[in-house]
């Protein structure tokens, strides 16, 4: 039967079927689909590099027989050429895709060993397709050049080479996914064959990743006792607003613990057991993806309990945020500027994390406990298997120097803002 506009106005809809397929007896590999809907389309089908392929030409409605009818021979055409029609659609669809839609996409779907992507992973990526690369957040991917690539780094990099660093291993990160997603079966990429991120930076390249010192900042030894009397201060809430007393405490609880601060800001009471014959807090969402949990010295049930008599009803966070959306307080930046200029250092958080470990190891922590009380996972034998113990009665013993050690600096320090004699404490 030849296709025409009447005779496909008359072919009855499918009822007992979802789809049914009329073919052309003039060209052959030329068709109309209908399904059991009422939706006509017409197709094409014809085989590419000994593969069978079908290709929607367009819906009847908006297409008449004899322009359905070039569409297809021009498409048989290109299948007899070796061009896979829906490679080429793919291809087509790709080429247009943005940025911005290449990045919803990834944060969406991309799984890695642990599971989804962490939502502060996300807000990461979204933060640096939405300001650092703003310009083409809404602009195809394949316009993305290693010449542009190298352009913007070198701008970048020469005001802030570290942030410049993360947000390129970002982008590289993103056009990965926008070119795996679309390669074909035989392992070939319509777009982007090679990405121009990975490019820049090849073995001899136009550029090289900016230097990245570690951070090696710590509050000095001799100045513990001063951030440390300093933080009791500014909890006391008869002398200072919530979200101080909150953020002091919430310092005080890294202190004492070496806790991340995005592990200690989103601790809640339901992983806190203050009544328990060993006191103990658990951290379920860690870096290292390694849930653990820890001993609660008796300086650090003094800083909680205090929390837990101010509590926020209806919040579950042991450092509530008084306002917003998160409901944790979880950038306690004024105090902080306070507690570096005590402290004679500009510091960051994790500051904190490396003075605990100068603490343990001023009051005799071993190696391997203070591994375990920082979380950090062991890379050889004996850590992995022997010294190892999750009790965190087996720990309670070292928190309970750590913190004995920091209030008697503070002890320390006060009585010399006073002007008396102290001699200070050996470890």
């Amino acid at each position: 039967m030849k296709l025409t506009n009447t005779k496909v106005k008359s072919l009855p809809v499918p009822t007992d079927k979802g789809q049914v397929f009329h073919w052309d007896s003039e060209t052959r590999g030329f068709g109309l689909r209908i399904t059991s809907a009422g939706a006509k389309s017409w197709i094409v089908q014809g085989r590419v590099n000994g593969k069978t392929r079908r290709y929607t030409l367009g819906p009847f409605e908006l297409l008449a027989a004899d322009d359905a009818r070039k569409r297809a021979q021009a498409k048989l055409l290109e299948m007899y050429d070796g061009k896979d029609p829906q490679v080429e659609k793919k291809k087509l669809k790709a080429q247009s895709e943005t940025l911005r839609e290449v990045m919803e996409d990834y944060v969406q779907h991309k799984r890695t060993k642990n599971g989804p992507l962490r939502p502060s992973s996300k807000e990461d990526i979204r933060r640096c397709v939405e300001n650092t690369f703003s310009d083409w957040a809404d602009k195809p991917v394949v316009t993305i050049s290693r010449d542009a690539c190298i352009k913007k780094f070198r701008e970048l990099s020469k005001t802030a080479p570290v942030q410049t660093n993360q947000a390129f291993r970002n982008l590289r990160a993103l056009l990965n996914w926008a070119r795996e997603k679309n390669a074909t079966a035989d392992g070939t990429y319509p777009i982007l064959p090679v990405n121009p991120v990975s490019q820049m930076f090849k073995k001899g390249g136009l550029v090289q990743w900016n230097p990245e010192r570690a951070r090696a900042t710590r509050i000095p030894k001799d100045r513990i006792g001063a951030v440390w009397a300093l933080l009791e201060d500014h909890a006391n809430p008869e002398h200072h607003i919530t979200t101080t007393c909150i953020s002091a405490d919430l310092i005080a609880f890294m202190l004492l613990t070496g806790t991340r601060v995005s592990e200690a800001c989103k601790l809640t009471w339901k992983h806190v057991k203050l009544d328990s014959k060993v006191p103990t807090f658990h951290l379920h969402e860690t870096k290292n993806h390694n849930p653990v949990t820890l001993p609660i010295g008796p300086v650090l049930h003094e800083v909680l309990s205090r929390r837990h008599a101010e509590c926020i009803k209806g919040n579950d966070y042991v450092f509530p945020a008084v306002r917003g959306k998160k409901g944790y307080l979880s950038d306690p930046r004024a105090l902080f500027k306070k507690v570096s200029e005590v402290a004679g250092e500009h510091l960051h958080p994790h500051a904190l994390r490396r003075t605990f470990e100068d603490v343990a190891q001023t009051v005799g922590v071993d190696s391997d406990q203070r591994r375990q009380l920082l979380n950090h996972l062991a890379n050889d034998v004996h850590g992995q298997n022997y010294a190892n113990n999750p009790d965190p009665a087996v720990l309670m013993p070292a928190m309970e120097k750590i913190g004995d050690w920091i209030t008697k600096q503070g002890g320390i320090a006060r009585a010399a803002a006073k002007g008396e004699n102290v001699v200070p404490m050996k470890a």
